[in-house]
């Protein structure tokens, strides 16, 4: 039965009422409750670790949880789920969905088709791959530069990041980074210096400089830095788009921290524009068998002509497998690194202000509810909740369309902008309801809401 002009008050009334137990008329399982363990999923014991050592911020939960004061000079990251190991996923954009189209200018370079940015703003220049005419030191113009040259050419702006948290329960990161322009600005990811309170920059020469962040952002898992310098050796940055499977691909960092400091690697580039999903966010990554070691995050990827094309983020993290890094992008990290020099975060970027979880079909037809997103939270400085979307709504259809997954409702809010509207089918005790609610720019709401749920709802087993 129809209601559209569903009592949200007194829902609210009713919801504050409710008792341990009593969840049950509501025919969708308590938040509180467990389901059972959802059936098995192709490939689901494969996990994808960052390739720098634990933040700072992980290490000192760990340091405190187990007693130990732990060094994360050797250590990988906690692992993340495979694409379809995780079910639950923040409803926010993790990549900008008015992304910022590549197209090459006179000249050569990716240039922004919509310049949002301050005039004055520094921004990441991304070249083409040189006409091969122009290649030095090439014992073949259409393969490009020897390795060895690669290495010379790129090596002074590859940098060591190390990460602390100074305090009573300490914990120390290590890292890779990437000089982006002579005057101390530095790419490295999220995860590097996440929680950090002092962060050192060390150069090729060792010379180390105090390093304040610029911006970062976890859902892309990128940051800046910068330091207080002139006259650095910055990177040349390539253009990602430009690149084939079967390129050459080089990975230059500091796998283990900085006692292997500019270790290089070869490999190929073994694909392009790779979906997987690292904790609750789908990247879209390069492939590598370039070999990508714990250390190696933040540092750079390299084309056959010692351009950055990438930005070395995660690997395989299972036995018996080998040769499977990944890298962010240049053409990816580009609109995101422009902003956080700009503004510190990345502006634009469209949410709801939810979290959930997709209803299984073998849930659904059990609790007799409709298959869809089971609402987890909801963000109270969103739109959503001001029009009554609340937790354990179910969300059944998007702009009149029937919805099975939350990757649906993405697929549609990526297609749009801030302030643009959507038109949400809610299930809630037995009565269906629309509601119409704007998208809202998702640095103004509290992270805390935000935070994904690891677990498909299903039933509960059968006596």
């Amino acid at each position: 039965m129809e209601n559209n002009n569903y009592d949200f008050e007194s829902e609210d009334k009713n919801r504050e009422n409710i008792t341990p137990g009593a969840q049950e008329n509501r025919n969708i399982p308590e938040a509180n409750v467990p389901p059972a363990v959802p059936e098995p999923r192709a490939n689901s014991d494969y996990h994808y670790s960052y390739t720098g050592n634990k933040s700072p911020e992980e290490n000192r939960k760990q340091t405190k949880k187990r007693g130990l004061f732990v060094f994360a000079s050797i250590v990988i990251a906690a692992a993340l789920l495979f694409t379809g190991a995780v079910a639950g996923v923040t409803v926010v954009d993790y990549f900008r969905s008015n992304e910022i189209k590549s197209s090459t200018g006179n000249g050569g370079g990716t240039q922004q088709t919509t310049d949002t940015l301050p005039e004055n703003s520094v921004k990441l220049q991304i070249q083409d791959s040189p006409a091969p005419a122009s290649q030095v030191g090439s014992a073949n113009a259409s393969s490009g530069l020897e390795t060895s040259l690669i290495s010379e050419k790129v090596k002074p702006s590859v940098v060591g990041i190390v990460s602390e948290i100074t305090s009573d329960m300490s914990a120390t990161a290590q890292g890779s980074g990437i000089i982006m322009s002579q005057d101390g600005y530095v790419i490295t990811n999220n995860h590097v210096i996440d929680g950090a309170n002092k962060i050192t920059v060390i150069l090729e020469s060792g010379k180390k400089y105090s390093a304040k962040v610029k911006g970062k952002d976890a859902k892309t898992d990128l940051a800046v830095l910068k330091i207080d310098a002139a006259g650095l050796p910055a990177a040349i940055f390539g253009n990602s788009d430009q690149l084939k499977v079967g390129d050459k691909a080089v990975a230059i960092g500091n796998p283990m921290g900085m006692e292997l400091q500019g270790t290089v690697t070869q490999g190929i580039i073994s694909a392009i524009n790779r979906n997987i999903t690292v904790e609750d966010r789908v990247m879209t990554l390069l492939q590598t068998d370039a070999s990508i070691n714990p250390g190696n995050s933040g540092g750079p990827l390299v084309n056959k002509y010692g351009q950055v094309i990438g930005i070395n983020t995660v690997k395989i993290s299972v036995q018996n497998y080998e040769g499977l890094g990944f890298a962010i992008p240049m053409n990816t990290a580009k609109p995101v690194i422009d902003e956080l020099i700009a503004y510190g975060y990345v502006k634009g970027r469209p949410a709801i202000g939810i979290s959930g979880r997709d209803m299984t079909e073998r849930a659904a037809n059990y609790y007799g509810v409709p298959m869809g997103v089971l609402v987890d939270t909801v963000d109270e400085k969103s739109d959503a909740y001001a029009k009554g979307l609340r937790s354990q709504d179910i969300i059944y259809a998007v702009n009149g369309k029937t919805i099975t997954s939350m990757s649906e409702i993405q697929s549609v809010k990526e297609k749009m902008k801030v302030g643009q509207t959507l038109t949400l089918g809610i299930y809630r005790n037995g009565n269906k309801f629309n509601i119409t609610i704007k998208l809202v720019d998702e640095a103004t709401l509290d992270s805390s809401s935000s935070s994904p749920q690891q677990i498909t709802p299903d039933i509960l087993p059968t006596p």
